[in-house]
């Protein structure tokens, strides 16, 4: 039988990444889990130009230390009942970075929200969960958030899926 000694979440910060809260809990508490909760910076960092006093360089507009911030106030003010949570920030993909981060760390279960931000922008383009589930050789465990739970999926919807996909 598996044990579940690590538990990765990943979030982008928005309502929707808190629906696996819950589960997150109960696991946790069931297995004695540590938590991971993940929060990915997408994209390269912006540059601005400080003030040149001969020693600056240029700083990311928008770099891991406030990233290390947001997370820290979205997990004290969101998932309050998980208790201890290792809060980690990375910068790129989505994806590849918590598939990355769940090898590195040797996470046993990643449990994430279907939506994130995008919200039903993922029938489009496809949802970073949906690719994690995909490519994934870490367990996942995927949560639809609450204003998605009547979204039914028809074959339409498949069909155009699988259209646009080949």
């Amino acid at each position: 039988m598996k044990t579940i000694k690590k538990i990765l979440v990943p979030t982008d910060l928005s309502e929707f990444s808190v629906a696996a809260v819950d589960y997150v809990a109960s696991l946790a508490e069931r297995y004695k889990a540590k938590i991971y909760m993940l929060y990915v910076i997408e994209g390269e960092p912006s540059y601005r130009l400080l003030p040149v006093d001969g020693h600056s360089e240029a700083m990311p507009a928008h770099g891991e230390q406030e990233g290390k911030a947001e997370l820290h106030r979205f997990v004290h003010r969101k998932v309050k009942q998980i208790g201890d949570v290792i809060e980690v920030v990375r910068r790129g993909e989505a994806q590849t970075e918590i598939l990355r981060y769940a090898k590195e760390e040797g996470i046993d279960l990643i449990v994430m929200a279907t939506h994130g931000r995008t919200g039903l922008a993922h029938v489009l383009m496809g949802s970073v969960a949906e690719r994690v589930v995909r490519t994934s050789v870490v367990p996942v465990m995927t949560i639809k958030p609450a204003g998605f739970q009547s979204y039914l999926v028809t074959e339409k919807d498949i069909e155009e899926d699988l259209h646009l996909n080949v």
